[in-house]
């Protein structure tokens, strides 16, 4: 039994305590002032009752307070501990979609993440990431790479699955007593829509002439071209292609693996493209 059960159980004997004394003040308090004869020995007697009623009545709402008190604080922790759970997984979402694929490492945390759910979360909550959960591993499970990369498709379904989520998260932590409503759940899931097809726009080809530095890389039988421009942009350009790939760092991971170059899985999370390209470039020309 922990300690709020033991406030409790102690404050419901308390409450049974000062009805049987009410009952029996209510009851017999009469017959017993007659058969005293009421003087010095009445009053003592009416003063004791009351005594003793106030003391029982004093350690009910002692005990009350305290259970007030502990029920505060526990909800105060798991509010806490709530709010860092519900961060650390739509942290390690945003991770998988900024760089665009979803590593081993990243894979292997979403475990830990649903069972903590479990621990802490609202069922609708648990139910929610349980999509979430079952579509990012049905993405890494499609390929046997380490390194999976996420299609614009699969991103935008992902950024859907995670604003169901945070909805449910929110009513959850008390912040709204309802859901985003469907019209505004719409208009940012149109917005959301919006910014990705912008960033995905942002990969286009660049101009020959403004080309700067450039290396070749074989990879996963093919060849790659890693390129330089004048404004520092980075494009990486699969055999005779004339498009850039859409995920720099996905065929940038790959590389580094395959000639060994130490970039770090941090490194790829930290340092933007540009910086990874240059030093990569720098790197297999002295190779």
């Amino acid at each position: 039994m922990n300690k709020l059960q033991s406030t409790r159980k102690r404050g419901d004997r308390t409450l049974i305590a000062i009805l049987i004394i009410g009952v029996a003040v209510y009851i017999g308090f009469t017959p017993l002032f007659e058969l005293i004869g009421g003087g010095v020995a009445g009053a003592v007697i009416g003063s004791s009752f009351g005594a003793i009623f106030v003391i029982v009545l004093t350690m009910y709402l002692l005990n009350k307070q305290t259970e007030i008190e502990q029920e505060t604080k526990k909800s105060e922790r798991v509010f806490d501990e709530k709010v860092k759970l519900y961060q650390y997984i739509l942290n390690t979402t945003r991770d998988m979609i900024e760089d665009g694929s979803i590593s081993l490492d990243e894979i292997t945390k979403l475990p830990f993440a649903m069972i903590n759910l479990q621990m802490l979360g609202d069922d609708s909550v648990i139910e929610n990431y349980k999509s979430v959960f079952v579509r990012i591993n049905d993405i890494f499970a499609s390929s046997e790479q380490d390194i999976v990369e996420i299609s614009s498709e699969q991103k935008m379904s992902i950024f859907d699955d995670m604003s169901k989520f945070a909805s449910k998260c929110r009513v959850d932590l008390g912040i709204s007593e309802n859901e985003v409503g469907d019209d505004l759940f719409k208009e940012t899931s149109d917005a959301l829509k919006k910014s990705n097809d912008a960033i995905e726009g942002r990969n286009k080809p660049l101009a020959e002439k403004d080309i700067v530095a450039q290396a070749k890389a074989s990879c996963g039988g093919s060849i790659y071209r890693i390129i330089r421009y004048k404004d520092a942009s980075i494009r990486i350009i699969k055999d005779v292609d004339t498009d850039p790939v859409k995920n720099s760092k996905t065929i940038m991971r790959e590389i580094n693996e395959e000639y060994n170059l130490g970039f770090t899985e941090e490194n790829f999370k930290k340092l933007n493209t540009r910086t990874i390209g240059k030093r990569m470039i720098d790197m297999l020309n002295k190779l």
